[in-house]
């Protein structure tokens, strides 16, 4: 579902932020191993879960996932900004690097983002089964259509 008021934290008033995308794929770049990868993913979660509650309704539901997933879009002024849950940790941090690179963006950025490129450049891609790649790849394939139209 796609709503029109970005309620993004501003930079500007000091309010807490997530990493951007340069920070998030230096650090993930930079851990040696996958659990210093995951400790940190965790942390995103955690972080993303303070800063922007997605409510769990039917609205916000993306199916296709094996863990429950809800995706709520606010575009405005060209810029549409990408607020994810899940219920597992693990999942809910892999959401906030999926959706770095696209933040505050315009809608036409995702249909040209490379998600296995992105996944890859950040060490992640080697470390998802086949099953975790296509429930990202699938959360990905419904923002693309839901900011398309």
């Amino acid at each position: 579902m796609i709503t029109k008021k970005p309620a993004h934290a501003d930079p500007h008033n000091n309010m807490p932020t997530l990493p951007d995308a340069e920070q998030i794929a230096v650090a993930l770049q930079q851990a040696q191993q996958w659990e210093q990868r995951y400790r940190y993913l965790l942390g995103l979660a955690k972080m993303a879960q303070q800063l922007h509650a997605v409510p769990e309704e039917t609205a916000f539901a993306v199916a296709g996932c094996e863990a429950p997933v809800w995706l709520k879009i606010e575009c405005q002024n060209n810029q549409c900004y990408y607020y994810t849950h899940s219920s597992s940790r693990l999942i809910a941090g892999l959401l906030v690097v999926l959706f770095a690179p696209v933040q505050g963006k315009p809608h036409s950025t995702l249909s040209e983002f490379n998600f296995n490129q992105w996944l890859s450049s950040c060490g992640l891609q080697q470390q998802l089964t086949p099953s975790r790649s296509n429930g990202l790849y699938q959360i990905y394939s419904h923002a693309k259509q839901a900011t398309a139209g």
